[in-house]
């Protein structure tokens, strides 16, 4: 097949994982052009998928002014920013591979997806999950019939203490004032539209939803915790503190591309010396975590009923020990269950000789695209954008605007009943 070619626009990790898998994992893709108003990125772009300078943009507006250039988008810009920046290249007639969530909003999720159909453009949303070849499984096993009608779903994302530190505590999502989005918009809408995925032979009619800011607050923090980790926190302090930044940044940095960013440079090229200052001086990643401002919630549970009469249910806990997401399906002729960093999937039928139970395990490890990041979801994404573009069939995995409307609008449900405290029709 002949390569398509993308336009990256915001340049950050996201984009570059997915221009990652298409140009070099899959190679079905070029990168052409590129837009950032950061010029280190650009450079980046240019020395890792060799991007022609004169194609490298510091603004939206300087690649419109070029017409269409490319055969689609990978739009890995901030939240708030995603439908600004998605719109005029619809207008142009482009089809946009669009990082998670869509939007913050109601009005702008649907503007977009009208805005798509107008156009006859396809926007595929990254909700990479539904491509790994556990969620993958799990689909096929309920289309199937094997467990019948689904009765109940429950997940269960579990958010390790480095995650919750780097992105909701200390980093660009700690806070729904500043970035627009909420724990559950940021962080799982991935299982909200995978509960409606799962489960799309009805509609969501009512939702409830609590949760809080109630563990990582400045009351909580240790007796004796100063503001600053290595500025004036004692070392007796730091030394049972989850957060200390010294081990989390400087000793064991898990995903070095986020606490560096505020400094301007790319993080393989800053020094120890100079990460050690930042986390000393003006870096948020050096503050106190129980004390760093932030209003994003630490805990929320989400309870669904679907208009058949079915349910569902999910659950976050920032600052677990250990990350990864659990799933449970109830049938009504049998059981799924399984854990997605496990890779293995039990499927259980009631055995009417035994008056107990049989079952069978499923090992998706033995897939080849069960390993790389999101547990192989963000290459089948990829190719399944890229198949799409060239005009190929859809997948069932297939995470078009349309599909996933009734994910990020249960998200908006959820976060309003949370807020107001009373279920909320869907």
């Amino acid at each position: 097949m002949k390569k398509i070619s993308a336009m990256v626009i915001g340049c950050g990790d996201r984009a570059t994982v997915y221009a990652n898998e298409g140009c070099r994992n899959l190679d079905m893709m070029r990168i052409g052009a590129c837009v950032d108003p950061d010029v280190s990125k650009l450079e980046f772009m240019k020395a890792q998928f060799g991007v022609p300078a004169e194609n490298c943009f510091t603004s939206v507006e300087q690649a419109l002014s070029r017409g269409r250039m490319c055969d689609c988008i990978i739009n890995g810009t901030m939240d708030k920013l995603h439908v600004p920046t998605t719109l005029p290249f619809l207008e142009q007639g482009y089809d946009v591979l669009l990082e998670k969530p869509v939007c913050n909003n109601e009005k702008e999720l649907l503007e977009l997806r009208d805005a798509a159909q107008r156009n006859n453009c396809r926007i595929f949303v990254c909700h990479v999950l539904r491509y790994s070849p556990f969620y993958r499984k799990i689909k096929e096993l309920i289309l199937s019939g094997e467990i019948g009608t689904v009765r109940h779903i429950a997940t269960y994302e579990h958010v390790g203490v480095f995650l919750t530190s780097v992105s909701f505590v200390r980093g660009k999502w700690r806070s729904e004032r500043e970035c627009g989005s909420s724990l559950l918009l940021a962080k799982c809408s991935h299982d909200m539209d995978m509960i409606c995925w799962l489960n799309n032979g009805t509609l969501p009619d009512t939702v409830f939803s609590a949760g809080g800011r109630d563990f990582i607050t400045p009351e909580n923090a240790p007796e004796g915790a100063g503001t600053r980790c290595l500025v004036d926190c004692p070392q007796s302090v730091r030394e049972k503190c989850f957060f200390d930044a010294k081990p989390m940044y400087l000793d064991n940095c898990l995903l070095p591309w986020y606490p560096w960013q505020c400094t301007g440079k790319d993080y393989r090229e800053i020094t120890d010396a100079e990460k050690e200052e930042s986390l000393k001086t003006y870096n948020p990643h050096g503050e106190c975590a129980y004390k760093a401002g932030g209003d994003i919630v630490d805990h929320q549970t989400v309870n669904v009923r679907f208009k058949n009469g079915s349910y569902a249910s999910h659950t976050v806990t920032l600052g677990s020990f250990r990350d990864g997401r659990d799933i449970f399906v109830a049938g009504t002729l049998g059981e799924i269950d399984g854990r997605a960093d496990e890779g293995r999937i039990t499927v259980r039928h009631y055995d009417r000789s035994t008056s107990w139970y049989n079952g069978r395990v499923i090992d998706v490890n033995d897939d080849a695209e069960s390993a790389g990041a999101h547990y192989g979801g963000d290459r089948g994404l990829v190719r399944d954008f890229v198949n799409t573009v060239a005009g190929g069939e859809l997948s069932i995995s297939a995470t078009t605007i349309d599909d996933s409307v009734n994910g990020q609008l249960l998200v908006f449900r959820a976060d309003e009943s949370m807020k107001k405290g009373v279920p909320v029709k869907f």
